[in-house]
C-alpha cells in the first residue's frame, strides 16, 4: 500500500528556511547562481509563477498594502539615505482613514504601517493603530525600537491585531551600533526591546511575531555571529539582510562594494527576471503617491498613481500598473527607465 504524504507549499518552505540566517544566505546564493538561472527548468518556474500572479490580479485578488504613516526618522543610519539628506513628512489623518476604509472594503486584512520612516515619531501613532483595529484589520511595522516605551507597547498589545514587528538593529556592541545608527543609544534600544519581550511573554492574548534584523556592513560583519547568538533565543526570527544602494541614491563611495559577497544586487551575468512587486505590492507614501516597490523609496520616481485623486483599487487596476506588469510579463524589464536600472531580483517563492 502506497502512502501519499502532503507536499509542503512554497510558503511553508520559505518560512522554514527563514528561521535560520545561514539557511537564508545559502538559499540566496543558490537562487542567484547564473548557471541555475540559465536553465530552462528555472525559467519555466519563474514564467509559471508570473502567469499565476497575473491571473490572480485579473481575478480581483488584492495586493499586500504598505502605508507610510510617517517619512520622518530619528536615526541617521549609515546605509540609509536619511543619513545624507533631509526626508520628512507625516500622512494627514484624513487621508490615512480613507485608505484604511478603502483597504478594509476591498478585503485587505492586514497592513504594514511603515515604509521609510520611524513610525513611532508620529504623535498620532496609537490613534492610527486604533483606527486600523476598528476597521477589523491587523497590522505590522518596521521600527528601530528607540521610542517603544513599555506603556506604548502595552497599549498596542491590549488593542490586539498586532501581527508582527521587525526591529532594525544594525550592530551588537555599543561602539558598532552607535556608529551605524546615530544618534540612537544602544543601551536604550536593547533595553526597550528586552522590556517589550518581557511584556509579550506576560501578555495573555495574541502577541506579535518578532524579527530582529541587521544589514550586513563592513562596520558590523565581524560581530554578526555574536549578534545572531544573542537574539536567536529571544525572538522568533533573526534576519541578516544584504545591503543596497537604493537605486544609486545612496552617495557613499563604498555603495557598490559587497561585504563578503553580500550585496542585494545582481551582477551582469544574472537574468534580470520579472519582479513580483507589480503583481503583489502597493506602497502609499506619506504624501499619498503610490508605488509598487520599496527599492525606489529614496528616489520616489516609480510613481503609478496618487491616492489623493483615485482609490487604491483604481490605481492598482489602472493603466500605469497594467503597463508595468506587461513590461515585466513580456520580459522587457530592462527597457524600463527605473526597473531596468534596478539590480535586485526578488524571489518568486
Amino acid at each position: 500500500m502506497r502512502i501519499s504524504l502532503p507536499r509542503p507549499s512554497l510558503a511553508q518552505l520559505r518560512r522554514l528556511v527563514a528561521r535560520s540566517p545561514a539557511a537564508v544566505a545559502l538559499a540566496k546564493r543558490i537562487y542567484r547562481t547564473p548557471a541555475l538561472q540559465r536553465t530552462p527548468l528555472f525559467r519555466r518556474f519563474i514564467r509559471t509563477r508570473v502567469a499565476a500572479a497575473d491571473a490572480a490580479v485579473r481575478a480581483g485578488a488584492p495586493p499586500q498594502l504598505w502605508i507610510e504613516t510617517v517619512l520622518t526618522c530619528n536615526a541617521r543610519c549609515t546605509m540609509c539615505v536619511h543619513s545624507e539628506r533631509k526626508m520628512v513628512g507625516v500622512m494627514p489623518m484624513e487621508l490615512f482613514r480613507r485608505l484604511v476604509d478603502e483597504a478594509a472594503e476591498w478585503g485587505i486584512g492586514s497592513v504594514c504601517l511603515s515604509i521609510y520612516g520611524e513610525p513611532m515619531v508620529d504623535k498620532r501613532w496609537l490613534e492610527r493603530v486604533q483606527y486600523v483595529r476598528a476597521a477589523g484589520m491587523t497590522y505590522n511595522f518596521f521600527s528601530n525600537a528607540s521610542m517603544l516605551t513599555p506603556e506604548l507597547a502595552a497599549a498596542m498589545l491590549e488593542l490586539g491585531g498586532w501581527s508582527e514587528v521587525n526591529f532594525s538593529v544594525n550592530g551588537f556592541s555599543q561602539a558598532v551600533y552607535e556608529a551605524v545608527m546615530p544618534p540612537l543609544s544602544r543601551e536604550r534600544v536593547y533595553g526597550n526591546i528586552e522590556r517589550f519581550l518581557a511584556l509579550r511573554r506576560a501578555h495573555r492574548g495574541a502577541v506579535p511575531r518578532v524579527t530582529v534584523s541587521c544589514v550586513t556592513l563592513a562596520e558590523n560583519v565581524h560581530e554578526l555571529p555574536e549578534f545572531v547568538r544573542y537574539w536567536q533565543p529571544r525572538v522568533d526570527r533573526v534576519s541578516i539582510a544584504d545591503r543596497t544602494d537604493w537605486l544609486g541614491e545612496l552617495k557613499k563611495t563604498d555603495r557598490a562594494a559587497p561585504v563578503r559577497g553580500r550585496l542585494r544586487v545582481m551582477d551582469d551575468a544574472q537574468w534580470q527576471m520579472p519582479c513580483p512587486a507589480p503583481w503583489h505590492k502597493l506602497y502609499v507614501y506619506a504624501d499619498g503617491r503610490v508605488a509598487p516597490c520599496c527599492e525606489d523609496a529614496a528616489l520616489r520616481q516609480l510613481i503609478l498613481g496618487d491616492a489623493n485623486d483615485n482609490t487604491l483599487r483604481e490605481i492598482y487596476h489602472g493603466p500605469a500598473y497594467a503597463a508595468l506588469r506587461e513590461r515585466h510579463l513580456s520580459e522587457r524589464r530592462n527597457s524600463h527607465r527605473i526597473c531596468g536600472s534596478c539590480r535586485v531580483n526578488w524571489p518568486w517563492i
